[in-house]
C-alpha cells in the first residue's frame, strides 16, 4: 500500500476510538449510478457502478468511507473495488469555509499494488440558495501513480426556489510530473481540462442525478499505456440515484 494512503487509513483509525465514535452524528448511504466519474474520467471503465458510503461527525474533525465497484477496471489494473479513506476538517472564516482532507485510495482485487493517497484543499462560499467552491487535490510523487498529480476544480451549485431542484456546475484542470506508463491512471494522455452539468431532485431519502460530463482528451493521445483507457474519451451522461439512511 502506498505511503500516503497508509497515513489517511492510520488517521481514520484514530478517529475512532472504541464506544465514542458510536456516540457521534453518522451520515450513510447507498448509490448506484451509470458509471464512477471522478475529474472527468471513468474509474469503472465507462460500465456501471455502486457505492455505499458514510461520514462520521467528530467535532472538529471528520471522518468518511466511501466503497465503489471498479468492475474490473484497466484503469486500476482490474481492480473489483476501491475504499476511500478520508479524514477532514472544516475552519470557519465567516462566510468562508476552507477544507482540509486526507485520502487514501485502496484498492481491492487488482493485478498488481495500486493504493494512493491525496491532499486536499479547498474553500466554500455560500449565499442563499447558491454555493461556491474551489478545491485542489494533490497526490504526492507514488511509484502507483507514475509521478505526482494535482487536480484543480471550481464548482457552484443552486437551489432552485421552492423546488427540491438543485442544479450543478463545474470545471477542472488536471496536470503533474512523470510520464511512466502509470502516470496515465490519473492524466491519460497528459494534462487535460473537464468539465459537468448536471441537476439533482431530492425526495428524502432520495436523490436522482443526471450529469453532462465531458473533457479534452484525444484519442492519439493515450496510446502506449494500459492504464489508459478509451472509455475515458469523449463525452457522456450519467445518471445516478442515491438513498440516505
Amino acid at each position: 500500500m502506498a505511503r500516503p494512503a497508509m497515513l489517511a487509513l492510520a488517521g481514520a483509525a484514530l478517529l475512532l476510538p472504541a464506544g465514542a465514535a458510536l456516540a457521534e452524528p453518522l451520515d450513510a448511504g447507498a448509490e448506484a449510478a451509470s458509471d464512477d466519474m471522478r475529474a472527468g474520467i471513468s474509474w469503472s471503465g465507462g460500465k456501471a457502478s455502486a457505492s455505499v458510503d458514510a461520514r462520521l461527525d467528530l467535532g472538529a474533525l471528520d471522518a468518511s468511507l466511501r466503497v465503489a465497484a471498479q468492475r474490473r477496471s484497466a484503469r486500476h489494473a482490474g481492480a473489483d473495488v476501491v475504499a476511500d479513506v478520508a479524514v477532514g476538517r472544516d475552519w470557519n472564516f465567516g462566510a468562508i469555509t476552507v477544507r482540509t482532507e486526507a485520502i487514501g485510495h485502496v484498492f481491492g482485487g487488482a493485478a498488481q499494488r495500486m493504493d494512493f493517497g491525496e491532499l486536499v484543499l479547498g474553500a466554500r462560499y455560500g449565499l442563499g440558495l447558491l454555493r461556491l467552491a474551489v478545491t485542489a487535490w494533490y497526490a504526492p510523487h507514488q511509484s502507483t501513480i507514475g509521478g505526482d498529480n494535482l487536480h484543480l476544480r471550481l464548482a457552484g451549485d443552486a437551489g432552485l426556489p421552492g423546488l427540491p431542484i438543485t442544479l450543478l456546475a463545474s470545471a477542472g484542470y488536471t496536470t503533474g510530473s512523470g510520464n511512466e506508463p502509470r502516470s496515465a491512471r490519473l492524466r491519460p494522455g497528459g494534462d487535460y481540462a473537464d468539465w459537468k452539468l448536471g441537476a439533482e431532485y431530492t425526495r428524502y431519502p432520495l436523490t436522482f442525478g443526471l450529469d453532462y460530463v465531458g473533457n479534452d482528451i484525444a484519442a492519439v493521445r493515450i496510446k502506449g499505456s494500459p492504464f489508459a483507457v478509451p472509455s475515458a474519451l469523449g463525452e457522456r451522461v450519467v445518471a445516478r440515484v442515491r438513498l440516505a439512511f
